[in-house]
């Protein structure tokens, strides 16, 4: 005879897919008429960007265009100069999974890039980037919980458990002309720019979620003034987006991020078609919001019959709790030496490639990793050059966990600011201040009942003479081992012997009476 269950489920995210995949860079090209001849190639960038993503069946597709910038020096001047070139591409990759009303998150980072000169008007690029995708989708989470039959007694138990209340997600777009900012020169030409999103804050109102930032925009140009300076120009721009989430609460403990999707900084176009001395943005962005409440899942971890043999099937409960989350900033100093002849003059310093790594030191949690430091600069001959070092960096952060042993920490980081300082001729001080985003997780797991089948023809013996059994029980006994070792019942022996609490604080005299 197999027993019917009662069943519960709670609604939680489910990451169905979380991965990368690469997209290759094959360029040979020419350089415009309006570029003047490589002397020698300094730096060369891969701004990979995102326009769409959609999840069509089994298959996530992300368009977008990939830009690479080459910083160079010409061969006329020497001086500090750049190109650009755009492709488009598609990648699409399976999921392994039918998730019509998933929500897509997705960003695109550089992996390598190898920029050759073949002629001081040719470059020849070979390099890849990768597309990184996490698909979530709501579920249930369904347990066995109770059982109708009498004869069947049930241990109950019960896990931690994050309900997801909303997940939703809202693309947006950003626009805007920038001026330069008092005492700045203008503009003649860009010869880099780097934009990136900061959270600040998301608040709850009604079933939506405003989630608010501040757009961090870089340029670096050539100045038009007699001299040509290099010069660099910084803005922020709060930006913020309403994104539509049923079901979300007030008091829910949120999971949410602001994502730059693609970006575009150029120099604006005056009437006659000519570029004028302001620039103009325009930025793709992503508001995420997943919306959590605590809970307990309640589940069967064991069982027997007062009547049968019973035959138990069990499965792995899983579950996760979003405890905490956090962002902090983390100051880390290092220093550069140059092969140069010395160093007259910083164009500009900036950071690439912060990787972040959660680890415990002693039960604390501590993010660490690594950042690309970049330094443009000229020698004491006044010609460009560029170097790029290492820096390592560790920010203990403060979360809220109980057991380091159940906890994981989904870690990022990007860098804030670098601010330099020359010592001496040809080194450099290096003062890096990187932002740390650290969300903590409580992951538990335990064997859960998930079906019973009685054996009728193994009935349980007992001894219709005996009405009550004295048992002596130890401290620290369970009334529901007792019970399954007696076939009774639990709660008659806890009403039998005026006891509350499953488990025995004391030695004791027990009265077992016979179901």
């Amino acid at each position: 005879m197999d027993y019917i269950f009662g069943k519960k489920s709670v609604p939680v995210r489910e990451t169905v897919f979380d991965g990368c995949f690469e997209q290759p860079i094959d360029l040979d090209f020419t350089l415009p008429d309006y570029c003047p001849s490589i002397e020698k190639i300094l730096k060369c960038r891969v701004t990979p960007k995102i326009h769409s993503k959609s999840l069509s069946g089994d298959r996530l597709t992300i368009d977008g265009a990939v830009t690479v910038c080459v910083l160079y020096m010409d061969e006329e001047k020497k001086t500090l100069r750049s190109c650009e070139h755009t492709s488009p591409y598609s990648g699409s990759i399976s999921v392994k999974s039918d998730c019509s009303d998933a929500v897509i998150r997705a960003y695109a980072k550089p992996e390598y890039v190898n920029c050759r000169a073949v002629s001081s008007r040719r470059l020849d690029i070979h390099g890849a980037f990768s597309l990184c995708a996490r698909i979530d989708a709501i579920c249930s989470r369904e347990t066995a919980v109770d059982c109708p039959s009498d004869d069947v007694e049930l241990k109950k138990s019960s896990l931690p458990v994050s309900r997801l209340c909303a997940l939703a997600q809202q693309q947006f777009s950003v626009a805007d002309e920038l001026e330069p900012t008092n005492g700045s020169p203008a503009v003649r030409s860009i010869l880099k720019s780097d934009v990136r999103v900061k959270p600040v804050e998301c608040r709850v109102a009604g079933d939506k979620a405003m989630a608010k930032g501040e757009l961090v925009v870089r340029v670096l140009y050539i100045a038009d003034n007699e001299i040509a300076e290099t010069a660099v120009m910084e803005f922020t721009l709060p930006v913020g987006q309403v994104v539509d989430a049923p079901g979300i609460e007030n008091d829910s403990r949120l999971d949410w991020r602001l994502e730059l999707l693609s970006s575009d900084v150029r120099l604006r176009e005056d009437g006659s078609g000519e570029n004028g001395s302001s620039i103009s943005i325009d930025c793709r962005l992503c508001a995420y919001v997943a919306a959590y409440a605590d809970e307990s899942l309640d589940y069967i971890s064991d069982a027997y019959s007062t009547a049968y043999d019973l035959d138990c099937e069990y499965s792995q409960l899983r579950t996760t709790r979003l405890c905490d989350s956090t962002r902090e900033t983390s100051i880390t100093k290092s220093g550069a030496d140059t092969e140069t002849n010395g160093i007259s003059r910083i164009i500009d310093v900036w950071g690439e490639q912060c990787s972040a790594e959660a680890v415990f030191d002693n039960g604390a949690p501590i993010i660490k990793g690594k950042i690309n430091a970049c330094i443009l600069a000229l020698d004491n001959d006044s010609l460009p050059f560029y170097i790029e070092r290492n820096v390592d960096y560790l920010c203990p952060v403060k979360l809220n966990i109980e057991d380091p042993e159940k906890s994981s920490i989904e870690a990022s980081a990007e860098v804030e600011s670098i601010s330099f300082r020359l010592n001496g001729g040809s080194s450099i001080d290096l003062r890096c201040e990187i932002a740390v985003t650290a969300r903590a997780y409580e992951n538990c797991s335990a064997r859960a009942l998930s079906g019973a089948h009685a054996d009728e023809e193994h009935k349980r013996i007992k001894d219709p003479d005996v009405a009550l059994t004295l048992y002596f029980a130890e401290k620290g006994e369970s009334i529901w081992d007792i019970a399954r070792r007696y076939s009774s019942k639990t709660e008659a022996i806890k009403r039998e012997n005026d006891v509350a609490d499953d488990e025995l604080d004391s030695e004791t005299m027990l009265l077992i009476p016979s179901i």
